[in-house]
């Protein structure tokens, strides 16, 4: 008997989505293979991606759900857009075939978007790759590997199974914008995955020089305790962008929270990402290092700019400016307390705690009040408008530390985004080898 299928998008910008979002993962039960609550609440909607329920119109069938259809970005082209379909059959229903989901889907997409349909139960491919990287074995994860993410991710962040990514995104079917993993002594030591995006909006000042229509979001970065030193972090962003290169991407997006010293010193010293953007309470979940609400910077890591050129290129010796000996430079806190709303210098610095994760550990209520201060700090300085500020490095004095922004105008902009001279010089960037790590996401 042949069977009409209808489909639902589930609107994300409705009050209700994280409820229903929850509801959705009730009737699924708990299985490996959904992707984590705070990722289809917060990410999936900024990637441009879609939760779709599907129905049954046979007779006799009520108009519950049979299942989802979780839309990640693969790939774009001249033909349109191509989503990898995640389908998650709810238990005891009977589903059609592929081919009527995925077409029920593509009828509430927008003309020339496409659907690849994928099961994450299913049997997949994993083809590892290895790239020697100042001694260290990276690239893509095999199956064992891709299994041991996942059990790292707990381990590190203490997160419930319902914030664990799936294993399988890692697989080649998988569609997932970066896989990679570094081996040190044929040790897993660390990892960093992360998505495809489409952009929904127009570019932000000073990227107009870049390709816009795909972009990749960086979701989770960690390093194996005791691996650190090593700087792994760093080589795998390093490897991501080469790869991101190869791929016609130019601009790298991640979160952060502007809290954790290490993770600014990667990404804006380091790396040289920059910051216009503030979302105060961005995920809902606490684990091991989001004990208060998880307040978040979104970066953009323009591949391509002469500044991310020479920041690969210091070869992890750049360290953080001196602010006692900046006389462009105004702290606007002391701690968590004496915010100052009135800054009209060149240059800012917020002062954020020396070990936010040990501060959150050992005093919940200190750790409130920095997190309170610097969100209405950030709130209020942020933005890519003139005037504003970007946050673009680090700062230190004593045992003090600092996050830096810089007010906007059209010559900072140059400065944080202009392109290389010359595209011939790219692979230069990311062959030499300089090392880093921490944890973002």
């Amino acid at each position: 008997m042949s069977r009409a299928i209808s489909a639902k998008r589930i609107d994300p910008s409705s009050a209700d989505w994280p409820v229903q979002l929850r509801a959705i993962r009730r009737q699924l039960g708990e299985r490996p293979s959904l992707l984590p609550h705070h990722f289809l609440e917060s990410v999936l909607p900024k990637i441009g991606g879609a939760c779709i329920a599907l129905f049954c119109r046979s007779e006799g069938e009520g108009g519950y759900p049979f299942g989802y259809a979780f839309l990640l970005p693969r790939e774009i082209g001249v033909t349109g857009a191509t989503f990898t379909l995640r389908y998650e059959q709810v238990a005891g229903s009977n589903a059609p075939g592929a081919d009527l989901i995925s077409g029920a889907v593509e009828e509430v997409l927008p003309p020339r978007h496409k659907t690849y349909f994928y099961r994450p139960e299913a049997d997949h491919t994993f083809t590892s790759t290895h790239i020697d990287l100042d001694g260290v074995d990276c690239g893509r994860p095999d199956a064992a590997e891709a299994a041991e993410v996942r059990s790292m991710q707990q381990s590190i962040w203490h997160s419930a199974p319902d914030g664990l990514y799936p294993s399988d995104l890692h697989s080649d079917e998988g569609g997932m914008g970066c896989s990679l993993v570094a081996r040190v002594d044929g040790t897993l030591a660390g990892f960093l995955l992360g998505f495809y995006r489409f952009p929904a909006g127009p570019a932000g000042r000073g990227l107009h020089h870049y390709l816009q229509d795909m972009q990749l979001e960086s979701q989770l970065l960690a390093v194996a305790p005791g691996r650190r030193r090593r700087r792994i972090g760093q080589l795998l962003k390093r490897l991501q962008a080469r790869q991101a290169v190869e791929m016609g991407i130019d601009l790298i997006n991640w979160t952060t929270d502007p809290l954790l010293f290490a993770n600014a010193l990667l990404n804006f010293t380091r790396l040289g990402a920059v910051a216009c953007e503030f979302r105060p309470s961005l995920y809902s979940f606490q684990n091991e290092l989001n004990r208060v609400v998880a307040s978040r910077l979104n970066l953009v890591w323009a591949v391509r700019s002469r500044r991310v050129q020479k920041a690969l290129q210091g070869n992890g010796q750049l360290g953080p400016s001196e602010v006692e000996t900046d006389p462009e430079l105004t702290v606007v806190n002391q701690g968590d307390r004496s915010p100052v709303f009135c800054a009209a210098s060149d240059r800012i610095a917020i002062e954020i705690p020396s070990d936010w994760v040990a501060l959150q550990r050992h005093d919940m209520p200190a750790a409130q009040r920095w997190r309170d201060i610097t969100n209405r700090l950030l709130d209020h300085y942020l933005g890519s408008q003139p005037g504003r500020y970007c946050i673009s490095g680090t700062g230190v004095a004593g045992s003090k530390r600092y996050i830096v922004g810089e007010r906007v105008n059209d010559r900072l902009l140059d400065r944080l985004f202009a392109p290389m001279e010359r595209d011939e010089d790219l692979p230069s960037l990311y062959t030499s080898t300089a090392s880093g790590g921490s944890l973002h996401r």
